[in-house]
């Protein structure tokens, strides 16, 4: 499960370049021209504002998803680890018992 929500992270950081780079080049307005059905295409001017404001939006969603992952691993082994102790502190009470 970590390992998903690390890859949906990363996969959103991912969408997050594409669609910057795709509204900062390509978005464009269409104004007609004096002869029917010619359009002029001109570079939108709030092109390089919409692709930032969508990338900071897809990069906090990513980090946050990427930094879930990071704590539920931590947590995961932290865990494990004091299942361990655990386990040692049973063996050696049972040792003791069985000596005495």
């Amino acid at each position: 499960m970590v390992k998903f929500i690390q890859y949906v992270g990363f996969a959103i950081l991912a969408v997050g370049i594409i669609a910057f780079l795709y509204l900062g080049f390509g978005l464009k307005t269409y104004t007609p021209g004096l002869s029917e059905g010619y359009m002029y295409a001109e570079p939108h001017p709030l092109r390089w504002i919409y692709a930032t404001a969508s990338f900071l939006g897809s990069a906090f969603f990513g980090s946050v998803l990427i930094g879930l992952a990071r704590i539920l691993h931590h947590k995961e082994s932290e865990s494990s680890y004091i299942r361990e102790i655990q386990n040692d502190l049973r063996l050696m009470k049972a040792r003791e018992g069985i000596t005495k």
